[in-house]
């Protein structure tokens, strides 16, 4: 089974064909940016984590866990664009917000104390943040532009 990146990165592939045989619908074109937005990010995060030390040395968990960090808190103030809503989705875009940023800061509280009595240790414990975090916020983008209802895949 195909995941949610090769799904997009498949869905962007089948666009890139609509627009190079000049077939692409313009009504889709929103959807397309999310889902270039979409690979990107999720690209970006398979980078952050393959590149993970492996190590117990807290000096270079620290430099790597910020760059995580850092790279979660523009998520949660950047791309807030999306089709006008009603009142009931501006709420559940709210929600899914600071749902979002519970998940975000609780893993940064948890970094906060963080040993690495192990060298694998940090990889485990980053890789289950960003499986956190994830979820979230792919929930919180489908408030802006919906790609898993059918608008995108």
């Amino acid at each position: 089974m195909a995941t949610i990146l090769e799904q997009y990165q498949q869905k962007s592939e089948d666009y890139r064909s609509q627009i190079e045989a000049d077939s692409f619908p313009l009504e889709d074109l929103m959807a397309l940016q999310e889902m270039n937005y979409r690979v990107c990010v999720l690209e970006t995060f398979q980078s952050m984590l393959q590149v993970t030390p492996i190590t117990t040395d807290l000096r270079v968990i620290i430099k790597h866990f910020q760059v995580v960090y850092f790279y979660m808190e523009l998520l949660l103030k950047e791309r807030k664009f999306g089709p006008k809503v009603d009142e009931t989705q501006k709420q559940k875009r709210d929600t899914a917000l600071a749902s979002l940023e519970n998940v975000v800061q609780d893993g940064k509280k948890r970094f906060m104390s963080f040993t690495a009595p192990t060298p694998d240790i940090y990889k485990k414990c980053i890789g289950k943040y960003c499986d956190a975090v994830l979820p979230m916020w792919m929930q919180y983008r489908e408030t802006y532009i919906s790609l898993q209802g059918g608008q995108g895949l």
